[in-house]
Order: C-alpha cells, then structure tokens, then sequence
C-alpha cells in the first residue's frame, strides 16, 4: 500500500529559509540546518527543498551560530543539509542541464526538481529521465487561475506566462518520463485559503503518476481535501510548518482523523535524539583557535580582503542587512520590518475587536474547569511588557494566570523591585526559578567565548522555565508578550500569529547551542542545567502545549502600554538614563541587556539597542530617520559602564574582553584601516526624507 504522503517545502534564498507569500513576499525564517533538522526529529515523510534566489550565493548573515555552512554555493548549502536530514530529499532550483542533476543528487539529494528547464526543452525531462530514473525526476509546474475557470502554467518563478494548461503540460511530462508532479498554485501562496481544489482535480486526474498538490495551506484542516477531494498522492506546504510547536505531527494527526491514511506520528525516537549531538573535540578545539586567535590579535574582520561586501541599510528606517535579527529588503530597498509596521498600522479597529476574539475563544478553550491547575501560563521578566500581559488577560480577561520568572541574576534595582511587586499589584501566584550563582557565571564565561554572547543563560532560560513550569503544572497555555523578530525585522506576517516553538528557541535564542553543549565544560553536570531542559516532544504534544504571543491578538504599542503600567499601577522606570539607548522603560530586568551585552552586538554587527529602538520609533511615526541616526551615531558606539560589574563577576580583565570580543568582529561589516576598526555607516539622506514631515507631534 502506497500511504499519501505530507510533505513540507522549505524555501532557501540567498542562504536562508524564506517565507513567501504570492511568490514576491520574501520573509526570513533562519537558518536551513536547524530547520531540516526539527523536521527529522518529527520523523516527517518527506522533504523538498527549493532554491528560489536570483543568483547562485548563499550566506547565513553571521558567524556566531553553531550550525553554519561553508562555502557560498547551493551545492555547498545542501551537503550541510544532507548531514541532518533523515527523510527523502528533494531538491530544486536552477536545474538547467544533466550535470546540475548529478551533482545534486551527489550532494544528498534524493530526487530532483526541474521547472523552467522543462518548459524551455521539454526534451530534458526524457534525457533526465533516461539518464537517472523516472523515480528522481520531479517536474514542477507553477499554475495561475485565468478567467472562466481555466488556468495557465508560469516559468521562471510565476513571472512568465506559457499559454499552457497544466493538465495538457502535466501528461506531456508524464509521458516524457517524469516521475512525479510538484503541482503549485501561484494565486493561493501564502494566502492561507486552502488548496485550489479543482486545479488540483483536474491535474490528478489527467495523469498517473503521483501529483503533489501545494499552495495555500493555512490550517491543518486544509491538507486532507487535498488528498480526498483533490485525488493528490500527497499535500504539501511550506508557511504553516514555521508558525506553531508540533506543526507537522499535529497536521499529520488532522490528516489521520480525517480519514487519510497516512503513516502514524512519531516522536522522540531513541535513534535520533532532538538535542544536537556535538562533537566535543571539535568544539573544543574551535574555543582553543579562539583564545588562541585573541592572544594573538588574529582577527577574521583584520585580515585584508579580495572582495569587499557591502551592507545595506533599510531606506525608511535604520535596520541593516546583517544583523542579529535577519531580515530581507523589498525592492524599494524597504526591509521588512517596516513593511510588517505598516501591515500592522493599517490593522483596523473592527480587526482588533475580531482578534481580541480569537484571543477569548484560545483562552476559554484553555481555561481550567475544575479548579485543578492555573488557567494559563505567563512568562514574566518583571518588564512593562510584563505587567501590560498580565493587566490584560488577569483583568481584561478575568483569567487567574502563574507567573513565571527566570531570574538571571542581572537585575537593576527597579527592576527587582518591579519584579517583585507583581505577585502582590496583580493578586497572581509566581514561580521564580532561580539557578545557582555559581553555574550562572560559568555560563556567562563560556557563553561570552563561545559565541560571543554572556547572555545565553538568560535567553534560553526565559525560553525555557516558562515551558518547564507548564508541563510540570499540566498548563496547556503559555502567554508571552510580543513576537520580537515579527516586530523588529518583519519575520512573520501579522496574519500568521505565530507561536513559540522549540526550533524558534534552539536557533534564534540559543544560536544552536543547547544545554548539553555546556555539560563537561568548567566542570557543569547534566543536573547543573535543568532550568535550560526543554520539555520532550512528546510532553508537548500529549498535553498540547501552546505559546501564543499576545501582539498578535492585542494591539500593542510599548510606548503607549508603557506609559499605562506606570500610571494604574506605579511601573518604576529607570530614574537613571542608559548608556547605551535613550529608552528608560525597557530591559530593567537584565543591567547588561542595556549595557555590555549589547555593546557586543555592536562589536559583532556594528549595531546596537539604540538602533532597534529608533527603528521602532521611526516606524511608529515618533522620530525622524535624520533624528534616529543622530542618536544611534551617539549611542551604538558607547563601551558602558556596566562592563566593570561583568568583568568582577565572571573574573575577566577588560584586556582580556577586549581581545576575545574582537574576534567575533563580523568581516562583512568591520575592516581593520590604519590600525583602527572602521566600518560604513547610513547616509543620513535617504528617499524616505521626503517622509519626514509625517513625523506625529510628540
């Protein structure tokens, strides 16, 4: 018996995983080891992997993960993705000749895709076919709806139009020997309006071999039609696998119930483990070259370069190309950010009460009927965000929430003090989960050498402690505040309403390295680091653990939230200005956030807080560009204070920082002229001048 298969597409442009949307919208996701590699661990059907960049390089944008690629080319991109992919691979993207098979299929994959090729040489497709097998040779056809219910197959990547229909082009392909269709709807991508049913139906149904339908999924419900109504051997998508925890076992489960007989779920084998397996010698060896590279003032970013690349910087705010949190530019060099403030901006009243809507019916679902358990969930830093969360859903919501905090040791005092008062000002229950002094200077000290970042400790363990505490309390909801890469560098849509998921937390808060990578360094045991264990898969998805962002659902305005906090329940802000931003409410919880922590993104990126901070502000209208480069020209270089109190903690010299810091200078942005770190910088005047004058009163 030959099961319907559910499959998920990944997109890599230019070296990452993209979301798109109508084949135009392009939004960063991450990094594609990391991605491939939470798909095995769900033991998925099956992969395709297609590169949609416009020329043949690829570059993660940073150096300071743990799982990155070497060399710029596709080829390079898939050999890496090879190494942790457990499922059958299909890979497409620029397929042009028979060599461009062979070496795909000798980098890893198992099948191949060919799109425009075939449309320019239908004759490829039987060569192909001839020289490696029908059974890895997929044709791809992209298809528009045209009027009066008829449709047309598209090249080069829906830009141009064929005068073909795609179920004459699908059995011309069939019977030139391909061995499988990768059928997708260019109207219903990234629409979330389900499959386009009777394109499907009518390319299944005039061909035999198998038809993968794509295109427009939005819920887990979308698949199954598909396959029951559409007649697809498989249903395939590429957004909705990115958005929630358990996507794919939970859409796989919707398939089954629906009466699909699909391969059953499968999580947390004992043959392949979901935390990454390093290999120690080899870490250890890349902390030696470090130390070593410091010692000896051996810097990447000195070393003189044959070609220099350059950064862009987005024309209506400040949000440069490399970055911490990765983001794309559209082609009027806007980056998405800005783009996703807008989508926001023009969110209308009757679409908020609808989403405060959706919040209710999420909330009442998980609400606790017996008295059991706490309602909810809310992971709390002590912050505005924090008392803004709970004011809603405690008060506006009438929910009784626990409170969860991670307690990183960092505190300013009104922070602690903020911290503190909430169990009393809201009348909530709060778990502080507070590890040893000692293991947090450990990891402060690895953290800093190994990635460059002290603050690993705190980034996972706020991501972490909430979820612990929920499994632990059988709490199927946890609340946190705003989608932070939605709102700094338009990761998502607003209609996506993403949720936080153990991907999310492994690659973009802990830079793929987990809690096990620590274990046998300076001494740390696997029981030094409970507080930083995730939950298992199966612990997430039998209690059907959820992360929802309150952003998406409540409109959500730091400034103004902010100002909320303060004046109905006395919030503290800093009476003390930072160093580093002219924002006084934010990251009272953390002295370093503000501070060193935060020099080293400017060391690493040439960018600091006070930039994502004026981005934000620009956006919503606070502050000119012209005025937010003035600040961040004055803040982003600033070496704070705070550094003093790091360096007595963890037993550093600055001489010491200093040295190993500069390693992680990024050679994309910095170069060593006349013995001093220089790099480019924004020009002050750019199209978005003109703007300016929208600027709101303040």
């Amino acid at each position: 018996m030959t099961r319907p298969r559910l499959i998920p597409v990944l997109l890599l442009k230019h070296g990452v995983i993209v979301r798109s949307q109508l084949f135009k919208v392009h939004q960063v996701i991450g990094n594609p080891m990391s991605t491939v590699q939470r798909l095995s661990n769900w033991n998925v059907d099956e992969l395709i992997l297609l590169d949609i960049s416009k020329n043949d390089f690829h570059d993660l944008r940073r150096d300071d993960l743990q799982q990155r690629y070497q060399g710029t080319s596709a080829l390079d991109v898939l050999r890496e993705v090879a190494k942790v992919c457990f499922m059958p691979l299909t890979f497409g993207g620029r397929v042009r000749t028979l060599e461009d098979i062979r070496s795909r299929l000798e980098a890893g994959a198992d099948k191949v895709v060919i799109n425009t090729a075939a449309l320019d040489k239908p004759a490829f497709v039987r060569e192909a076919s001839a020289r490696f097998g029908a059974q890895c040779i997929v044709v791809s056809i992209d298809a528009v709806h045209r009027l009066a219910g008829c449709y047309e197959v598209m090249a080069e990547d829906g830009q141009r139009a064929t005068g073909l229909k795609p179920q004459e082009w699908a059995r011309q392909v069939q019977d030139l020997g391909a061995g499988e269709i990768f059928l997708n709807s260019v109207d219903r991508d990234g629409s979330a309006k389900g499959f386009d049913l009777e394109l499907v139906r009518r390319v299944a149904a005039a061909v035999r071999i198998p038809v993968i339908a794509c295109g427009g999924v939005g819920k887990y419900a979308d698949f199954a039609p598909g396959i029951l109504q559409g007649g697809a051997a498989a249903v395939a998508a590429a957004n909705i696998f990115h958005f929630f925890e358990s996507s794919y076992p939970l859409a796989k489960e919707a398939c089954i119930e629906a009466g699909v007989p699909m391969r059953p779920v499968k999580l947390d084998s004992r043959w392949q483990r979901r935390e990454p397996e390093y290999d120690d010698a080899f870490e250890n060896r890349r902390i030696e070259d470090r130390l070593r590279r410091a010692r000896e003032h051996d810097y990447v970013a000195g070393q003189p370069r044959a070609v220099k690349q350059r950064i862009r910087w987005c024309t209506r705010c400040l949000y440069p190309s490399i970055s911490a949190a990765p983001t794309e530019f559209d082609e009027a060099g806007v980056c998405m950010g800005c783009r996703m403030a807008e989508v926001k901006t023009a969110i209308t009243p009757s679409e908020w009460k609808r989403r405060r809507e959706l919040l209710r019916e999420i909330l009442e679902r998980y609400r606790c009927r017996d008295g059991s358990r706490h309602d909810c969930v809310i992971a709390v830093s002590g912050g505005k965000d924090s008392w803004f969360q709970t004011h809603v859903i405690k008060h506006e919501f009438g929910l009784n929430p626990l409170l969860v905090t991670y307690d990183g040791n960092n505190w300013t005092p009104p922070g602690w003090r903020n911290m503190i008062r909430m169990r009393e000002v809201f009348g909530c229950d709060h778990v502080v989960c507070r590890p040893s002094v000692e293991v947090l200077k450990k990891l402060n000290r690895l953290a800093f050498i190994v990635m460059g970042d002290m603050n690993w400790h705190a980034h996972v363990g706020i991501t972490t402690a909430p979820v612990r505490v929920a499994a632990e309390h059988r709490i199927p909801l946890v609340i946190w505040g705003e989608h932070g890469y939605l709102d700094l560098c338009g990761q998502f849509s607003m209609d996506d309403f993403p949720e936080m998921s153990y991907r999310d937390r492994l690659e973009h808060f802990a830079r793929g390295y987990e809690w096990n990578y620590f274990v046998g360094k300076e001494g740390l045991t696997s029981q030094d680091m409970i507080w930083w264990k995730y939950p298992s898969d199966r612990e997430l998805f039998d209690l059907d653990i959820r992360g929802i962002y309150l952003g998406n659902y409540v409109y959500w305005e730091a400034n103004e939230h902010g100002k909320m906090v303060v004046d109905k329940y006395g919030f503290e802000v800093s009476d003390i200005a930072f160093e580093r931003t002219y924002r006084r409410m934010s990251n009272l919880d953390d002295m370093h956030e503000n501070g060193v922590h935060d020099y080293l993104k400017y060391i690493k990126f040439g960018y600091g807080r006070c930039t994502d901070h004026v981005c934000k502000d620009i956006r919503a209208g606070l502050m000119t560009r012209a005025e937010g480069l003035a600040l961040v020209r004055r803040m982003d270089p600033v070496k704070s204070s705070d550094l003093n109190r790091w360096l007595d903690y963890v037993g550093m010299t600055e001489e010491e920082f200093d040295s190993i810091a500069d390693t992680f200078r990024d050679p994309r942005v910095w170069r060593m002229e006349q013995a001093r770190w220089t790099k480019d910088e924004p020009e002050a005047c750019t199209s978005y001048k003109q703007s300016d004058a929208m600027v709101k009163q303040r």
